[in-house]
């Protein structure tokens, strides 16, 4: 196997450890509608990186295997469709489509994380975001998984 796709399989996979770690941050926060604004930040800023982590993942596959990242002013978001795409003759699918799902919503988050300064946290929205990052966990875990089995049987099928 080609060491630069033995580079990927294995930033990948840091990637997703990251995510992990963050989800593991998450859990140990007090529910999080009457938390006080200390654990809101917390929250905010393990659900900001973990999102972080994962379209890492997903933009170096664009780079590698796609060619590129989508262009324009919505590529993190192109990003996350494209990556819920099968590529004839490229790629499978890297995410399915609940994955996909959720992780639009924690970008949706993240936008609103880097851009809404004067706004208070939202407890009540943070727990609902700690909820669907944590079921993203093992779905990522799955499609992640699979992603890395391709890039495995295709980097063994190089001469």
């Amino acid at each position: 196997m080609s060491p630069r796709l033995q580079r990927l399989r294995a930033e990948i996979a840091s990637d997703l450890g990251t995510f992990a770690s963050r989800i593991d941050d998450l859990a140990k926060l007090p529910p999080l509608a009457q938390a006080d604004r200390a654990s809101l930040a917390e929250a905010a800023v393990a659900l900001h990186h973990a999102y972080g982590a994962i379209e890492s993942a997903l933009a170096r596959i664009a780079r590698a295997v796609d060619d590129g990242l989508p262009e324009g002013p919505e590529w993190h978001q192109a990003l996350v469709q494209v990556m819920a795409l099968a590529i004839d003759s490229v790629r499978p699918a890297v995410v399915c489509d609940k994955t996909r799902e959720l992780l639009q919503r924690l970008l949706g988050f993240r936008h609103f994380f880097r851009h809404a300064y004067a706004v208070e946290l939202d407890g009540v929205r943070l727990e609902e975001l700690r909820r669907h990052a944590t079921s993203l966990l093992p779905l990522l875990r799955d499609d992640l998984g699979r992603f890395d089995r391709f890039l495995a049987d295709a980097g063994a099928a190089q001469p």
